[in-house]
C-alpha cells in the first residue's frame, strides 16, 4: 500500500481509466468479473491500454507545462482542461461501446472479452435482454409458463438477475399450462384453450416471481 499522499495520489490516477471502463461496461453487460483479483488485473490491463495511447499527450503536458511549474503558477491554457476530460471520457466511451455490444453478441466484442464473457449460463441467457417464453417445470412438480419481455405497453418488462446475485426471474405476463405435463390445456373436442386465433399462448394479465433454487428446468423459446 503506498504510504504517501503523492504515491496515493499517482496509484489513484493510474488505476482510475481502467476502474472507469469497468463501471462503464459493467454497467451494460453486468458485474461480470466481481472478485478482488479480476477486477484488479482488468484495472492494470486497462489503464495500462490508456496510458499508452495517452503517453505522446502525457509527456507534452509533463514537460512544457508541470516540469516548468507554469501549472503551479496557474498559467495553463484552459485548452489543458480538455486532456483532462478525454482522459476521463474514453475509457467510459470505451467501456460502454464494448459492454453494450457484449450484450448485444457482437462478434466484434469477443476481441475485448474473449469467447466466453459470461460467468455462468444463465447470464448468457439473459445477459442479451431476449424476447421468448418461458416454460419452468418446478422441484415440487408443478410446471408454470410466462413470456419474458424486455419491452411491453405498459412499461413493464421481465428481469432476471445477473452475477454474482442469486438467479431470481421475473416473467411479466403469465400463462397457464397444464400444472403436470406444462403442455396448453385443451377442451373436451382437443382444441387448446389457451391459446388465440394464431396459436399464440393467451396472457393472464399476471406476473410470475420465481428463484431459481426452486427451478428444476427451464425451457425458453425465442419469440
Amino acid at each position: 500500500m503506498p504510504d504517501t499522499l503523492e504515491a496515493l495520489i499517482a496509484l489513484t490516477i493510474g488505476l482510475l481509466p481502467g476502474a472507469l471502463y469497468t463501471w462503464a461496461f459493467e454497467r451494460e453487460a453486468g458485474a461480470w468479473g466481481t472478485r478482488f483479483t479480476d477486477r484488479a488485473l482488468r484495472f492494470v490491463g486497462i489503464s495500462a491500454i490508456v496510458h499508452a495511447l495517452f503517453a505522446p499527450a502525457t509527456y507534452l503536458v509533463w514537460v512544457a507545462w508541470v516540469r516548468t511549474g507554469r501549472v503551479a503558477a496557474a498559467q495553463a491554457p484552459l485548452a489543458l482542461w480538455l486532456v483532462l476530460v478525454a482522459y476521463v471520457a474514453l475509457p467510459l466511451a470505451s467501456g460502454t461501446i464494448v459492454g453494450r455490444g457484449t450484450r448485444k453478441r457482437r462478434a466484434w466484442a469477443r476481441i475485448f472479452t474473449g469467447p466466453n464473457a459470461a460467468p455462468r449460463a444463465w447470464d448468457h441467457l439473459f445477459a442479451h435482454a431476449p424476447d421468448g417464453w418461458i416454460r419452468l417445470r418446478m422441484k415440487s412438480g408443478v410446471w408454470l409458463s410466462g413470456a419474458f419481455a424486455t419491452q411491453t405497453g405498459g412499461g413493464a418488462r421481465s428481469y432476471a438477475t445477473g452475477y454474482p446475485d442469486e438467479q431470481d426471474l421475473y416473467l411479466v405476463q403469465a400463462v397457464d399450462v397444464d400444472p403436470q405435463t406444462g403442455e396448453f390445456l385443451t377442451d373436451a373436442e382437443g382444441h387448446p384453450v389457451l391459446t388465440d386465433a394464431e396459436g399464440h399462448p393467451v396472457l393472464r394479465g399476471s406476473g410470475i416471481l420465481v428463484r431459481w433454487e426452486e427451478v428444476e428446468y427451464l425451457e425458453f423459446i425465442e419469440a
